[in-house]
């Protein structure tokens, strides 16, 4: 999707009052990206990797009213959800959170726009934002407090 990412999507959906379900269908199996997605709005979530069968399934589940995660991450996401998070005062929005897990997994700010189909100038206006929220100054600065207060799965 250009200039917008799915989870932003699903929050400018949720904030329009657009009534539909969604299943994110993503190739990271990241439990940390699939709480986002719920709280954005999803009703389901799974990998791409998955076969035919689990997304009937998931369809199923979805178009029933229920909420469907892929099985391979419900343990992560229960594990995760059950304990307190570091990061409940850091207040970061679905874009600023792609941009610095892509940063924190070293990607620089041209593959960023890449992947995420904005200009490198919108790139380094995020990270300065997320910089200025998480009061740091540098890009290894960024990294480290990203990972200290698990603010991206990684």
């Amino acid at each position: 999707m250009p200039n917008v990412g799915g989870l932003e999507a699903l929050g400018h959906r949720r904030s329009a009052r657009i009534d539909y379900k969604t299943i994110v269908l993503t190739m990271h199996g990241d439990a940390r990206l699939a709480i986002e997605a719920f709280k954005a709005g999803a009703s389901g979530f799974m990998l791409k990797e998955s076969s035919g069968d689990e997304l009937l399934t998931a369809l199923d589940a979805v178009l029933q009213g229920r909420t469907y995660l892929t099985s391979s991450l419900t343990k992560d996401v229960l594990e995760m959800m059950a304990e307190p998070s570091q990061s409940e005062g850091v207040k970061l929005t679905p874009r600023q959170r792609e941009v610095l897990r892509l940063i924190v997994q070293g990607q620089r700010v041209k593959e960023i726009a890449g992947i995420l189909d904005l200009s490198p100038r919108s790139v380094e206006s995020i990270k300065y934002h997320i910089m200025q929220e998480l009061d740091v100054h540098s890009t290894a600065e960024l990294v480290r407090y990203a990972l200290q207060h698990d603010l991206v799965g990684v």
